[in-house]
Parts: structure tokens; sequence; C-alpha cells
């Protein structure tokens, strides 16, 4: 009895953990956008945010029916965790590389000097 309820205990514990895992950094390589310039990271975030919002339409659609949302998550949830990691990644290399914002509707950043990032 005592051993049954330390590991619900303990489960309860490490279930609250995993919601705080942001999971889809695995599915972003260190550095994938390194080798970007500044002028071409809008374009790449846009193309992200439409692909998360495309799939988030699947997934709504997929949910209409009583099977669908174990259907969208086996079919969708790497898609849209790929493509949000994608924005967390392409934000950080704009960060990391001093372009400003790259947000669509943003200003243009400004052209990076010869040489430079």
């Amino acid at each position: 009895m005592a051993l049954t309820l330390g590991l619900l205990s303990s489960g309860t514990l490490l279930g609250g953990c995993a919601q705080n895992l942001d999971l889809g950094i695995l599915y972003a390589a260190p550095g994938k956008y390194d080798y970007l310039r500044c002028p071409d990271l809008p374009g790449r975030l846009a193309g992200a945010m439409a692909r998360e919002k495309q799939l988030n339409d699947l997934i709504a659609r997929a949910n209409q029916d009583p099977a669908g949302p174990a259907i969208s998550a086996a079919a969708y949830s790497a898609d849209l965790a790929q493509a949000r990691a994608d924005q967390k990644m392409l934000r950080q290399a704009a960060v990391d590389k001093g372009c400003g914002p790259i947000e669509p509707g943003a200003p243009p950043p400004p052209a990076a000097p010869p040489g430079g990032r």
C-alpha cells in the first residue's frame, strides 16, 4: 500500500514536470540557421509560421471526427513541433546575429556588412 502511494505520488510529480518540457527543441538542430544572413531570416520565419497555421487548420479539421484527436496527434504532432522549433531557432538566430525584428510586418532588417553576419 505504501509502495503504491509512493509510486503514484512520484508519478504525479514527474508528470507535472513533463508538461513544462519544451520537447520541440528536439526537432531543431543547433546551428541550423547560422549560415543565413539577416535578410534571409524573415522569409524563413514567415514560412515556418505559415506551416504551423496549416498544421493547426488540419488538426482542427481532423478533430471534427470522433477519432480525430488520435489521428491528428499521430499524423501532425511531429510536424507541428518541427515548425514551432524552427520558429524558435530562427528568432534566436536573429538575436544572436543582431538582426533586429524579423516578425512579419516588421521593417526589413538592415543589410549585413560585407564579410559580416
